[in-house]
């Protein structure tokens, strides 16, 4: 430390005007000499009754000043007591630092965004940098320096045309597929606020299983920090299938708010009848608003809190938690380190692609296997064998397995001659009973457990009865084609000639996707079944296309823009 008094040096010729205070505040914020610095804090000093010092000095590795600060006089030594009847306020010393240079250097840029381009995270390569350096203080910049830098090109990325070029390969992608949907909007300077996309098969795959929507926000690594938000639903083989996804701004109700309407607008202003959250009060204040008729459940830690002790159903715990679970382990990996919007969408698609396949694999599965019955009630397995898919056969079982725990106890008949009521108490609990309402005339049987309503299975008490009536089958008021094999062939048909264009439009997609599935499976096991199958494919879709005109760019492009 240079502990030299500031009268003993004289002023530079070429500093001789810097130590004019009248002056300070227009020299705030510029670069300076080291003498010019010090002259500078001189002035300021006297102007405020103080005396100044030199202090820490601070050397790169080839030994020249990197920093040096200029201080109090008094700074750093212990300061006498005063007298307490005549209280006077201690001098606070004030220091100031002149920096002489602190900004990233674009060869340390470029090696930072090396590293965080591999996954290195910003602290880690502050940490790299100062290895390299020899110490912290030889590094010439901060920790937040080097946050700021990486801000500045995010916004640069930006600038360049990220978002023009996404919007771009949406364009292409309704192209190629007319039942595309996107939206966006922008805010006040034009930069990209929120966007929101959907294809024709996730489209059609809503029309089967909008029962139950579920969405969250945890998804944020990306360039910009932005929330994805993918909504999502389980299929007929209990696995998670996305309807669309959303980047959003920000976790506020507008932004939900946003979401929702767009996503309604894709789907045919088709509700869902519940929507499972993690508990985002802005969130929930946004469905209230949007879709106030569907039921608002919570997911993650909030659904096995509130859902199983409302709902009394393990099973519909476990369905979401797995759904929402699943999704999260997804999209962790597909999004990690991933740099621009146009990055973060075809990881999306390839995670989708990946779920399609599966559930190509999970069609094949419950087409052409049979899984093993293993009750006495043959005919009711049997039965449920047949229409089910593995997974909800599997589902059905548990539920049926469990019967036995149950016996009617007693049989209340109504006014109603067709209508019978059954009292159920459990194995060893028999203070814990259920009651079965069975309607002779349109067979139908409502439980005071409410599985049904919830699961859309049968529950056990339901199928106890059945048992007691002698019924060798499931009848249609409890089988929901949600969880059936023929689910997507068995679209509605939509006969009302009032119905919108586009959702008839949706239904065939539907009933054609399912018949085709198939299809690509098997051609796609060998090349020679693969050959013969994509040229016909290729001839229909010529086919088609002549007969819409498509050939002709001009009547092409207005096909695609009226769809």
């Amino acid at each position: 430390m240079d502990h030299t008094d500031v009268d003993n040096v004289k002023p530079t010729e070429e500093c001789h005007e810097v130590h004019n205070v009248d002056e300070s505040k227009r020299l705030v914020g510029q670069l300076y000499s080291r003498d010019q610095a010090w002259y500078f804090y001189k002035g300021f000093a006297r102007e405020h009754g103080f005396s100044a010092r030199r202090g820490t000095t601070r050397l790169n590795v080839e030994g020249n000043v990197k920093t040096q600060e200029f201080c109090c006089s008094k700074e750093g030594f212990q300061v006498s007591k005063v007298n307490i009847i005549d209280r006077q306020r201690a001098h606070t010393p004030v220091t100031r630092t002149a920096r002489l240079e602190s900004a990233v250097s674009k060869a340390d840029i470029d090696e930072a965004i090396a590293l965080k381009e591999v996954g290195v995270g910003t602290s880690q390569v502050m940490n790299y940098l100062t290895q390299q350096a020899g110490d912290y203080h030889n590094v010439g910049f901060t920790h937040k320096d080097l946050y700021n830098a990486f801000q500045r090109g995010k916004a640069k990325e930006i600038i360049d045309g990220n978002v023009n070029t996404l919007i771009a390969y949406f364009d292409n992608k309704k192209h190629d597929d007319p039942g595309f949907f996107m939206t966006y909007s922008v805010d006040e300077s034009g930069a990209l606020h929120n966007l929101n996309w959907s294809d024709s098969t996730l489209r059609s795959d809503y029309t089967c299983f909008d029962d139950v929507i579920a969405f969250d926000t945890t998804y944020k690594d990306n360039l910009y920090g932005r929330p994805i938000m993918p909504i999502v639903g389980v299929n007929h083989h209990h696995n998670t299938i996305v309807f669309a996804t959303s980047i959003i701004a920000d976790e506020t109700s507008q932004s939900f708010e946003w979401v929702l309407q767009n996503v309604l607008e894709a789907m045919i202003n088709k509700s869902p009848i519940s929507v499972v959250t993690d508990g985002n009060r802005a969130m929930q204040r946004a469905i209230k608003y949007v879709i106030p008729y569907a039921k608002h459940r919570l997911c993650s830690w909030n659904l096995s809190r509130n859902v199983q002790a409302n709902i009394g159903d393990p099973k519909f715990t476990t369905t979401f938690l797995k759904m929402c679970e699943s999704m999260n382990a997804s999209l962790a990996i597909a999004l990690k380190h991933k740099k621009t919007y146009l990055d973060v969408v075809r990881a999306i698609e390839d995670g989708i692609s990946r779920m399609r396949m599966n559930d190509l694999k999970a069609n094949y599965l419950s087409s052409q296997t049979k899984p093993f019955q293993i009750t006495k009630l043959v005919d009711l397995e049997s039965h449920a064998v047949e229409i089910y898919t593995c997974e909800s056969f599997r589902a059905f079982q548990e539920e049926l397995q469990r019967e036995t725990l149950y016996r009617i106890q007693e049989e209340i008949q109504s006014l109603s001659d067709e209508c019978q009521n059954y009292i159920l108490p459990k194995y060893k609990e028999k203070n814990r009973t259920f009651e079965i309402s069975f309607d002779s005339r349109t067979k139908t049987l409502n439980c005071s457990y409410t599985k049904f309503e919830t699961v859309r299975l049968p529950c056990r008490h339901q199928l106890q009865v059945l048992k007691h009536l002698d019924y060798t089958y499931l009848p249609e008021s409890l089988i929901q084609s949600r969880w059936t094999k023929d689910t997507k062939a068995s679209a509605p048909s939509f006969v009302d000639l009032n119905m919108p264009p586009e959702v008839m439009q949706i239904a065939r997609f539907v009933a054609l996707r399912a018949t085709s599935s198939r299809l690509c499976y098997f051609a796609s096991k060998t090349d020679a079944f693969f050959k013969p199958a994509r040229y016909e494919m290729k001839r229909l879709t010529e086919e088609f296309e002549n007969s819409f005109g498509l050939n002709d760019s001009v009547n092409r492009s207005s096909v695609v823009n009226n769809v």
